[in-house]
């Protein structure tokens, strides 16, 4: 579904979207590295909903629209890929987790209202200390929405936007003549030891590359299924460098 917003748009996106550069953000009081034995196992955990949300921004407001796609990748499997290399790297053990009822319900308290600058919520540590008992690992990798705000972005975000802006994003009607894509996520580390669980490890996905390949459709409020899958891997890539940035932390015990 298509809506206008009333947030005026600069005539030119800010040169930082056409760096892919994943942004972490420390904690106030960054923890020791999470140091794991070998062949320990890492839950991976998806809270990202398979869908990608196109913003059109016009210089005449009226004319600015928002339209969210649900498309057909497995988001989950893009996650697995993108963490792949590092954890077998270090050799620890991969274990896909689907994420508990209470972990789902709490994602607006965990990840879209978290300020995870500072911190896990104190509502959600036991969330997953519970799922990591659960599944008997010592430590959870979890993606989740985030904001096109402050709490999210910090400085980095773009304030020609609005902050509603979630997810995976494009931007067309700038400056440049390709859609700019947005990656609106939190990649999170979280070592869990009982019934404590602690962030070792966060990753913003920030901006990204233009969409290459890119031929405008007939009708700008309707993307095809076959060229929003040219996307997939353009997400992709943007994923694993935010998955190498969120798991710099991780590290075998000696």
């Amino acid at each position: 579904m298509s809506r206008r917003t009333r947030t005026p748009f600069l005539p030119t996106l800010c040169a930082a979207l056409l760096v892919a550069m994943p942004v972490a953000v420390p904690a106030a009081r960054p923890p020791p590295p999470l140091a794991l034995p070998a062949g320990a196992r890492i839950g991976v955990v998806n809270l990202l909903d398979p869908e990608v949300t196109h913003f059109h921004a016009s210089r005449q407001i009226e004319n600015s629209f928002l339209k969210t796609y649900t498309v057909s990748w497995s988001v989950s499997a893009m996650l697995l890929a993108a963490v792949k290399d590092r954890l077998s790297q270090l050799g620890f053990t991969i274990v896909p987790v689907a994420a508990s009822d209470a972990l789902r319900r709490a994602r607006e308290s965990c990840f879209l209202d978290a300020a995870l600058a500072k911190g896990l919520p104190k509502e959600c540590g036991p969330l997953y200390a519970q799922l990591a008992a659960s599944s008997d690992v010592s430590a959870i990798i979890v993606l989740g929405p985030g904001r096109n705000d402050s709490a999210h972005a910090g400085g980095t975000r773009h304030k020609e936007l609005p902050e509603y802006l979630r997810g995976w994003c494009f931007v067309t009607g700038g400056a440049e003549p390709l859609p700019v894509l947005l990656d609106m996520t939190e990649l999170l580390l979280v070592g869990v030891s009982g019934s404590k669980a602690e962030l070792f490890g966060r990753a913003w996905g920030g901006d990204g590359k233009s969409w290459t390949g890119y031929q405008p459709p007939p009708d700008l409020k309707a993307f095809s299924e076959q060229q929003l899958n040219q996307l997939q891997p353009l997400y992709g890539a943007m994923l694993k460098q935010q998955a190498d940035t969120a798991l710099a932390s991780l590290q075998v015990a000696h």
